[in-house]
């Protein structure tokens, strides 16, 4: 095996500190590394100005790329690095590799021994790890936080926001939910907040790095109000080649067919729907708290089943919802979405209505007339009655239906609760997204929720008529004249 000198070690650490592309190919697995492309990602962020914005599709390694990078910055010199997730745990998970390229790569150690602190007597966690350094800061060289966290009396300098704005699993399918506007709101809420955090503003570094998810979201808000380098990549060249090795050609259009034409250009083509084209502006979304939900009102579920409902993983997937409808709008309170057999969706929605205190359940019967009949024989099994309301389309266009809805939402009369993500998913990529399962199933509320404003109209609605009685009608016989009923009337609905 060959010998490296030490004045080769050095002249190869001299390297790396000059050239991050080559630190960063060195600790990376060549099948992962793509020298084309990483290479102009590495020399960006070494070479453009002290604000830095990175724009990649997912999974183009641009975390592994940064936290490469944040350890070549801490090699160099004493820095105290702020990494921020849209998550604490997130965070923690880029300081957690980190940690292992510095306690197991053999490069690293090779080029680095000085900066290889005595793990035992120094903080080495995922929340806080510190390099061997000239002077002990209150900040670790690597410290992660979540969005939302209080930073006090500390500063850094360089503040990294990785992915601060990033989807949550859907709880109903397992798949990626797109993040909701609170989410994305938090984010540039943070972002105003790093600033006072930095040691000199003049010399430190502010890095944002992330995905396209929203024309609203953290890359929107820096491009349109701050001065960035940017560096914003595509899955695609110019002329239409891949740009990223992993991703070929075959692989790109299979993600497109699997997400759908909405989320493909937010998350591989950087090009996400401007929310003036949508059909249900986020603006539009209004949030309440279990606090703010009325006392009064009426509760009905409504059910769009899968045609037809067999519970199969080929199927479709049926959903429920059920809103209160009050004075004050209509509250989404609760919704379901999964594969069900009609057994199942029976079962469910008469749960849902117990849970919940509904009386009435409204359910599409297009194509499967017997669920209707179901229903009423599962209810006297049960000898606990509910309204059944059995609704068909009759021909009307499901888009159609749906968007019946945006008029309430623009008016802000529908209210969601906050982490209600599946259902602003299908609000926001409607009519363009993969499922529309919860939002068709919201449509059949308007029918309840016309039904309760107008019966908070006629309350409100003074009769423009006289009611008399065969008292009053004496009392006019005494002295006068006699006068009719409908002279009574005519003369107060004239007054």
């Amino acid at each position: 095996m060959a010998r490296v000198s030490q004045a080769e070690l050095k002249d190869l650490r001299k390297f790396c500190d000059n050239n991050f592309w080559f630190f960063c190919q060195s600790l990376l697995e060549p099948k992962f590394y793509d020298d084309v492309f990483h290479r102009d990602f590495c020399n960006f962020l070494q070479f453009s100005g002290n604000q830095k914005l990175v724009v990649l599709p997912r999974s183009f390694l641009k975390t592994t790329i940064i936290s490469c990078y944040a350890l070549w910055l801490a090699s160099r010199a004493d820095t105290r690095i702020l990494i921020a997730s849209n998550t604490a745990p997130n965070a923690e998970k880029t300081v957690h590799y980190i940690r292992g390229l510095v306690e197991n790569d053999k490069v690293y150690q090779l080029l680095y021994p000085d900066r290889i602190p005595n793990f035992n007597r120094v903080r080495w966690s995922d929340r806080c790890a510190c390099l061997c350094r000239s002077v002990d800061h209150p900040e670790g060289t690597f410290e992660a936080i979540g969005v939302g966290s209080n930073v006090i009396r500390r500063h850094y300098n360089v503040i990294i926001e990785d992915d601060t704005v990033a989807p949550k699993k859907d709880e109903l399918t397992g798949e990626d939910a797109m993040p909701s506007r609170d989410d994305i709101e938090k984010a540039i809420g943070f972002h105003k907040l790093t600033i006072p955090l930095l040691i000199n503003f003049g010399e430190d570094k502010r890095i944002v790095v992330g995905t396209r998810w929203a024309s609203y979201d953290l890359i929107n808000f820096v491009k349109s109000n701050e001065k960035f380098d940017v560096f914003d990549k595509p899955a695609y060249t110019d002329d239409g080649k891949p740009r990223y090795k992993k991703f070929n050609i075959d692989v790109l259009d299979a993600i497109k067919l699997g997400m759908g034409s909405h989320m493909f250009s937010s998350l591989y083509l950087n090009q996400p729907m401007a929310k003036e084209n949508m059909m249900f502006n986020p603006d539009w979304i209004r949030y309440y708290t279990d606090e703010e939900l009325p006392k009064d009102g009426m509760i009905e579920i409504t059910i769009d089943p899968a045609d037809p409902p067999t519970g199969k993983s080929t199927q479709n997937y049926s959903a429920f919802v059920a809103c209160l409808h009050s004075a004050k709008g209509m509250f989404v309170i609760d919704y379901k979405r999964k594969r069900f057999t009609d057994d199942q969706i029976i079962n469910e929605a008469f749960n849902m209505a117990d849970r919940l205190g509904a009386v009435k359940i409204r359910v599409e019967i297009d194509k499967y007339a017997n669920l209707e009949h179901a229903f009423r024989d599962k209810m006297e099994a049960r000898h606990k009655y509910y309204v059944i309301d059995a609704v068909k389309t009759r021909g009307k266009n499901k888009v159609a239906r749906i968007m019946g809805l945006a008029p309430l939402f623009e008016a802000g009369n529908v209210y969601i609760k906050r982490g209600m993500r599946e259902l602003e998913q299908e609000l926001l990529e409607f009519p363009n997204g993969t499922f529309d399962d919860i939002i068709d199933a919201l449509a059949w509320q308007l029918k309840g929720h016309k039904l309760v404003v107008n019966e908070i109209q006629k309350k409100k609605v003074k009769p423009n008529f006289a009611v008399f009685s065969f008292d009053s009608i004496r009392e006019s016989m005494h002295g006068r004249h006699i006068k009719y009923p409908f002279q009574i009337q005519l003369k107060d609905s004239v007054n």
